[in-house]
């Protein structure tokens, strides 16, 4: 009968496992779906470092641009200044050139006056030579007929000199006139010269500013609106990625609820099942001892002839047997309900075989000499709580695979690590009784191989379970 039983619950395993696969598939999907949610997280924070940055420079933009504003108001107040001061200027420019022509007018009409008094000078002092001698003197004396008309004579040369004197000295004073209007003239010219060259270098040296301005006022303008361009399109990309990853987000629920649906009825189904084949291994058991005493009733009645004694010692050797037979069974699975406690009230979290003790170690894939902060278990099958407590994590970790860990109260706290993607039958916050299934020995994880990596906590810290399991 229990080889019949354990046959039964064989083929119930087997009928149950491609769920197990089913679920293990799920979980993997749901990792995948885990790992693709955080590279787009990673992602959107890389996009919103980069519109950060690109606010940073519109801000300095910004800035640069309303500070360059300024200061083409500035250099408009300067150019009009400047334009009003080349306007005065212009029209300086325009008395002094008017004066300059006028000085040149006058300067002209000097010369002929010179150029005429200095011909008639000339021709005065040519007469003088030719008519001036001693003789013509002598002339005008003895010609004169009386005193009278000689002092005339005289008088008439007198004038003449007289005449000749004011002419010189008009001369003379003109001629200063005419070196002084010169070169005021020539002061004038000097004067527009420069001036006309300031007015062009000031207009030039404006002009210049100006276009430097324009010129700067379009480069910010232009980076401004490529800045914005891009940071708009970053936030387009954003805006993707948040619309992926939420619709990743219900998905990874989903898939979630639906592992979790899976599960309960997985559990469900084993649990019928297993009921089921108890039920059927009892029915069987009960229908074999009724054969074998229906058995024994013919064989008793068979015997007619025979004595009391041998009757009755036949009966006491039948009921013997019957009642060995019909016990041996039921004593089978009280024998192997539940593991031996040890002292301090815990038990094998896993009925596989010690691999590697508590201590420091070499480390088959960090190749070192590591602390191994618990035990390992090998050769697979259902792992079960310690003792009892409350679930604190049951997730998943890339050192640990899928593990989880149970608070007992006091301080103390157990941790059970690689085991089968999808095979957790806890979450967060269920309370476990000890000897309770909460999930099945795997590799999931930095894992070498199928085992159960069992730690104890004592106040935080990993402590050697070995005590704790009376080993």
């Amino acid at each position: 009968m229990k080889k019949k039983f354990i046959t039964g619950l064989l083929a119930a395993s087997l009928f149950v496992s491609p769920v197990v696969m089913s679920t293990s598939v799920s979980a993997d999907s749901l990792e995948e779906m885990r790992q693709e949610k955080q590279r787009l997280e990673n992602e959107n924070q890389n996009i919103q470092n980069n519109i950060n940055v690109q606010e940073e420079t519109l801000k300095t933009l910004e800035e640069e641009r309303a500070s360059l504003e300024a200061d083409v108001v500035g250099l408009q107040k300067e150019i009009d200044k400047v334009v009003r001061e080349l306007a005065e200027q212009e029209k300086k420019l325009k008395a002094a050139e008017e004066k300059v022509v006028q000085l040149q007018k006058e300067i002209e009409e000097l010369k002929v006056l010179i150029a005429q008094r200095q011909e008639k000078i000339d021709n005065q002092a040519r007469a003088v030579q030719t008519d001036g001698n001693s003789a013509n003197l002598l002339d005008i004396v003895i010609s004169a007929e009386s005193l009278s008309d000689l002092l005339g004579r005289i008088g008439v040369v007198n004038e003449l000199v007289d005449a000749n004197q004011e002419i010189v000295l008009a001369q003379i004073e003109d001629q200063k006139t005419l070196e002084s209007k010169e070169a005021e003239a020539e002061a004038e010219r000097v004067a527009i010269e420069t001036l006309k060259g300031e007015i062009e270098m000031n207009r030039d040296t404006l002009v210049a500013q100006k276009d430097e301005l324009d010129k700067k006022i379009i480069e910010v303008a232009t980076h401004y609106e490529m800045t914005e361009e891009q940071k708009n399109a970053f936030i387009k990309e954003q805006e993707v990625i948040a619309a992926k990853t939420s619709t990743l987000s219900a998905e990874m629920k989903a898939e979630q609820d639906r592992i979790i649906a899976e599960r309960k009825a997985q559990e469900e189904k084993e649990r019928k099942e297993l009921e089921a084949l108890a039920r059927k291994a009892m029915e069987e058991e009960k229908a074999a001892a009724e054969a074998a005493k229906k058995a024994e009733a013919e064989k008793v009645a068979t015997k007619s002839t025979s004595s009391s004694k041998a009757s009755s010692s036949s009966n006491n050797t039948s009921s013997s047997s019957s009642s060995n037979s019909s016990s041996a069974p039921k004593s089978s699975p009280s024998k192997s309900s539940s593991p031996a406690k040890s002292s301090s009230g815990f038990i094998r979290p896993s009925g596989g075989y010690t691999t590697s003790q508590f201590g420091y170690r070499f480390h088959p894939i960090k190749h070192a000499n590591i602390l191994h902060a618990g035990m390992d278990f090998g050769g697979g099958g259902p792992i079960v709580a310690a003792q009892s407590g409350t679930v604190v994590k049951a997730q998943y970790n890339s050192g640990w695979g899928w593990y989880v860990k149970i608070d007992h109260g006091n301080g103390l706290a157990t941790l059970y690590a690689h085991m089968v993607p999808g095979s957790l039958r806890v979450s967060v916050g269920q309370k476990v009784s000890q000897g309770q299934q909460i999930g099945t020995m795997g590799t999931s994880g930095s894992s070498t191989g199928v085992h159960l990596h069992f730690e104890v906590y004592k106040n935080g810290v990993q402590t050697n379970p070995a005590p704790y399991l009376g080993m």
